[in-house]
């Protein structure tokens, strides 16, 4: 079974591998793929924070209602910039 973290250490490491790509690759439809991944990536992982590692951070946590604050408004900055 992975760790919550270790799960999102890996989901992190696939989106900057796929910037990574987008960025220095020349190739249109390599960056277009690489594009849509991280796109798909993105969302995902946030959805999977939103419903799984937020709601159970909220309860463990003293301070973790403020914490989701800042979290929420993390996922929507960069939400707006996708």
């Amino acid at each position: 079974m992975v760790r919550i973290s270790e799960a999102i250490k890996d989901d992190h490491r696939k989106l900057e591998s796929c910037y990574n790509i987008i960025v220095n690759s020349e190739d249109e439809d390599e960056r277009t793929r690489f594009q849509n991944q991280f796109t798909w990536e993105l969302a995902r992982h946030s959805v999977a924070e939103e419903l799984v590692l937020f709601p159970a951070m909220e309860k463990l946590r003293s301070d973790g209602k403020e914490k989701l604050d800042d979290d929420r408004r993390e996922h929507s900055a960069v939400s707006a910039h996708t």
